[in-house]
């Protein structure tokens, strides 16, 4: 029954306690057994209700879920710094120009985009029907962001050449670029928003916005001028749209793979 039903592309669980359930237990993509059942049930098997209550099961579920759901989103937001940290390395060894970000840079950037928000997502009760591969709901959030904060450095880059940018200007935009790129999939992840997820995103957007304009000398960060506001106000509407197109063609791709 376990392998019948695995044929026709099912997760299938088995339940049992006795030693004519160990082959069962062994095919099942998840196997559970009760604590008072026998030791060849209980080695063989994934998981063991110490309390020998099959009632406990919905629990256990539910924990399941919110660890999985909860993975997921956080997995997201730490994915996207590693691909672009890892694009933009190797990138700017071609370049003749000096790296975008500066420590103190990408530790705002980080705080207020990765490490508070995925903190909260993490702990957060989450009941929600697990859907799809787990691998590929990671990347399809992730890999769009990341390659829009890749093109939108590079763009930075590009339009230097054309409009005369100090070092600090152009980091000022890079930062300011790649925050907005995190809090846009911030966003996404918080929907549907709750109390929780409401003030999350609205305190994380608060303080990068107070960061950068009253801490800039800390963060080293030029100060706002006409030309700067111009300039990124046209990245970021590029910024936008690029991130658009690329998450819709992410979810076409992984559609098809599936």
């Amino acid at each position: 029954i376990v392998k019948a039903w695995q044929s026709k592309g099912m997760v299938v669980a088995m339940t049992g306690d006795g030693v004519n359930d160990v082959l069962a237990l062994k095919e099942a993509d998840c196997s559970v057994v009760m604590a008072n059942g026998s030791d060849a049930a209980r080695n063989v098997s994934q998981l063991v209700l110490l309390n020998s209550d099959f009632a406990s099961m919905p629990k256990v579920v539910l924990e399941g879920r919110r660890s999985i759901n909860n993975i997921q989103r956080s997995s997201s937001l730490f994915l996207i710094k590693t691909i672009y940290s890892t694009l933009l390395a190797i990138l700017f060894l071609f370049f003749h120009t000096p790296y975008p970000f500066m420590p103190i840079q990408m530790t705002l950037i980080n705080m207020f985009t990765i490490g508070i928000p995925s903190f909260v997502l993490a702990l957060e009760p989450n009941n929600s029907r697990i859907d799809g591969n787990l691998f590929f709901n990671i990347i399809k959030r992730a890999l769009p962001c990341a390659l829009t904060i890749v093109i939108s450095i590079l763009s930075v880059t590009a339009t230097s050449k054309i409009v005369p940018l100090t070092a600090v200007e152009m980091s000022t935009l890079c930062v300011n670029l790649t925050g907005l790129n995190g809090f846009l999939l911030l966003f996404k992840l918080c929907t549907p928003f709750n109390l929780t997820r409401k003030i999350l995103f609205a305190s994380m957007t608060t303080a990068f916005a107070v960061s950068i304009l009253l801490f800039r000398g800390f963060f080293s960060l030029a100060a706002p001028s006409f030309k700067l506001i111009l300039v990124g106000g046209g990245l970021c509407t590029l910024s936008w749209y690029t991130l658009r197109y690329l998450s819709r063609l992410a979810r076409v791709l992984m559609k098809k793979s599936r």
